[in-house]
């Protein structure tokens, strides 16, 4: 009864799992992504996933189709830089795109619970979190948490020519890829056996294009 109940508990559960995902592989998420970023860039957006049918279709579920790790500058909302709508993104924002325990568990849960096949951890120019830490930080603050977080990739960009807050920010984004792409055990085995990708881009803010960085 015992074995019964157990192989019962296991195709419930592989019936979650289906109907969780998504229909699209790491690298067709991405594209689409691009796709609608490029339709925002172009002044073409379609704006889909709006309407009031859209909100009663997500009322019992949701397969976002890719997880945003972003800066919570308003200039940078991502539903609008990649023209998408209710129930397509998973969006994760705080200030200078960090990450700590808090964060990488959101990321988990949209890969691990919802099948959402791609994270994108998009900084953007002119982060005013990389300027402060550029600047020494704001010590007796909270911020200085931020400053303590992005620090790493400060450091590391001072070594190169160049614009010092362009490679800070680039610095900054490509840090917490790596970070997301070691961290055990959902999102490294889920990388490895080529579930998901995880990628690195740096949003303009003058032309609205999201640039995607070298793996």
């Amino acid at each position: 009864m015992k074995t019964l109940l157990l192989l019962v508990c296991c195709f419930v559960m592989v019936l979650q799992g289906a109907e969780r995902k998504t229909g699209l592989t790491p690298d067709q998420a991405l594209a689409k992504l691009m796709e609608g970023n490029k339709r925002y860039t172009t002044s073409h957006p379609q704006r889909p996933h709006q309407s009031a049918r859209r909100r009663h279709e997500l009322e019992k579920d949701q397969h976002p189709f890719a997880c945003i790790l972003s800066c919570s500058d308003s200039r940078v909302p991502p539903e609008i830089v990649f023209d998408e709508g209710l129930g397509d993104l998973f969006v994760v924002r705080v200030a200078g795109n960090i990450v700590d325990s808090a964060v990488t568990g959101s990321i988990e849960y949209a890969v691990e619970h919802l099948g959402t096949p791609v994270v994108v951890v998009m900084g953007h120019e002119k982060c005013g979190a990389v300027q402060a830490t550029l600047g020494g930080g704001e010590p007796g603050t909270h911020i200085q948490s931020l400053v303590e977080a992005i620090s790493p990739a400060v450091i590391e960009a001072k070594k190169k020519p160049g614009e010092p807050l362009v490679n800070a920010v680039r610095a900054n984004v490509q840090l917490v890829v790596q970070q997301l792409r070691r961290s055990g055990p959902i999102l490294a085995e889920q990388l490895r056996s080529h579930k998901i990708r995880i990628v690195g881009a740096v949003y303009e803010l003058d032309s609205g294009s999201v640039l995607l960085l070298p793996e």
